[in-house]
C-alpha cells in the first residue's frame, strides 16, 4: 500500500495532529522548582509542528525550550527523493525555518536552525544534489550535519538500495554506490569549501547543469 503511512510526503486525511500533552508537559516543567531548563534536542518532527494550525507549541518551543540550537532533519531537497524516502516535501522546511526566524525575533532571540540532509540515497542523483547545493546556500545554510547513506537492514531505502526496484512501484532505482559517485554526491554539501569546487564545477559539466555554476558560485 503506496499511502499505508498518515504522515509522509503528503499528510493523510486522517491525521490529527494536536501538541496539547506535550505542551502541557513541558509546561509542568517549567514549574518544577530548581528547574532551570527544559530543552529539547532531536525527535522532532518539523512537518507536524506545521500542520499544527494552533501555533502555541512551536512559539513556546522556540521562546523557552532551545538551547541556542535546534537539529532537525529534512534530508533532502528534491520531491522525487523525498517522496522515495517517504519525508515531507521540502516547502514543509522552508515554512518552517521562516517561521523559526520570526519567532526568533519577535522574542528578542538569537538562535540556530541545523538542518541535516543525506546524499546517496536511493534515486538520488548529481542533479539532485546540484539543486540542494543551490537551494541550501539560497538559505544561507553552510552544511554540517550531513550523512552519505548507509543500508539499514529491514528498511524500504535498504531494499531499494541492494535490489535496484521500488518493490511498491516495480520502478527502477538508481543508487551511488562506489567511492567515487558516493563522493561526488558528497561534495555538493559543502560547496563553500574551496577543496569541492574544482570536482563540483567537473560534476556540473558532466551532468550538463553548468547553468547551476552561476548560482553556486557566481561571478
Amino acid at each position: 500500500d503506496l499511502h499505508r503511512e498518515c504522515i509522509g510526503y503528503n499528510p493523510c486525511k486522517n491525521l490529527e495532529v494536536n501538541h496539547k500533552e506535550y505542551l502541557d508537559i513541558l509546561r509542568e516543567a517549567r514549574k518544577v522548582d530548581g528547574v532551570k531548563k527544559v530543552f529539547v534536542r532531536s525527535g522532532l518532527r518539523y512537518d507536524y509542528i506545521m500542520y499544527d494550525k494552533n501555533k502555541e507549541f512551536f512559539e513556546e518551543l522556540v521562546k523557552h525550550h532551545i538551547s541556542g540550537q535546534l537539529k532537525v532533519a529534512p534530508e533532502h531537497t528534491s520531491a522525487e527523493v523525498l517522496n522515495l524516502m517517504r519525508k515531507p516535501s521540502f516547502e514543509h522546511f522552508i515554512a518552517f525555518e521562516k517561521q523559526f526566524r520570526h519567532i526568533n525575533q519577535q522574542a528578542g532571540l538569537n538562535q540556530q536552525l541545523i538542518p541535516y540532509f543525506i546524499s546517496s540515497h536511493p534515486g538520488c542523483t548529481l542533479q539532485n544534489m546540484a539543486e540542494l547545493a543551490v537551494s541550501t546556500k539560497k538559505m544561507r545554510f553552510q552544511l554540517e550535519q550531513v550523512q552519505d547513506f548507509t543500508p539499514t537492514p529491514m528498511t524500504l531505502a535498504t531494499e531499494m538500495y541492494y535490489t535496484g526496484i521500488h518493490p511498491y512501484t516495480q520502478q527502477k532505482i538508481s543508487t551511488a554506490k562506489t567511492l567515487q559517485q558516493k563522493t561526488d554526491q558528497r561534495n555538493f554539501f559543502f560547496w563553500y569549501k574551496n577543496e569541492c569546487k574544482a570536482a563540483i564545477i567537473r560534476c556540473l559539466k558532466q551532468i550538463g547543469r553548468t547553468d547551476l555554476l552561476s548560482k553556486i558560485y557566481p561571478r
